[in-house]
């Protein structure tokens, strides 16, 4: 990577970095982007230069993990399904999804109905990404990859639901992530087997 782009990200980080810490003590809602702008030294279309809405602000780590997620697909072990290495990955995170700092992090969508619309969208984005992983790797046609990635992305999202619900109600650490654990395998058991399975308990 070059100098000039080690600065952008250098600066990109800056601006949400800074965005983050003013999120935390007053509240996404109550929070300007000139304020973002003034507290990160940049202009306001530097703001939005690197972020399109103040939303992607917050979410600033969004195009990171979409990256990750077609990763974990394009470069699953020999043999391994796409769920199994999604699934290893979301696992991978649980650490993360329960510690304090995330409790802050759901403390804040929680909190902000926009945020909670962003979410939306950015599940829409990572729907649209794994389709088109799935289709290229697996060689499948356009529907049935939108479908795969359309159920795949609603176990992801309800696993960042469990977390943040875990998290909101005071419970982190070894126990929580346990318990994060069992929920995920529990959701792609239910994905493997089907309804068949939930008929039959």
């Amino acid at each position: 990577m070059g100098l000039r782009e080690t600065k952008k990200l250098r600066t990109r980080q800056e601006i949400a970095d800074k965005a983050m810490g003013l999120f935390v003590k007053r509240g996404f809602d109550h929070v300007t982007v000139a304020e973002v702008a003034a507290a990160a030294d940049v202009s306001e279309k530097t703001v939005y230069n690197y972020f399109p809405t103040k939303e992607d602000l917050f979410y600033d780590e969004v195009p990171e993990r979409e990256q990750a997620l077609v990763e974990a697909i394009k470069n699953r072990r020999p043999g391994e399904s796409v769920a199994t290495a999604l699934g290893r990955l979301q696992t991978a995170e649980c650490g993360r999804l329960c510690s304090r700092g995330f409790a802050t992090f759901a403390r804040i969508i929680e909190e902000s109905p926009s945020l909670q619309a962003k979410e939306l969208e950015v599940m829409a984005r990572y729907t649209d990404a794994l389709a088109g992983a799935i289709q290229s790797e697996l060689g499948v046609d356009e529907l049935d990859a939108k479908v795969a990635a359309n159920v795949l992305v609603t176990v992801q999202w309800q696993h960042f639901r469990n977390a943040r619900a875990h998290a909101l109600a005071g419970q982190h650490g070894p126990a929580a992530e346990r318990k994060l654990r069992s929920e995920l395998k529990r959701a792609y058991r239910l994905l493997e087997h089907g309804l068949v399975q939930l008929e039959a308990s």
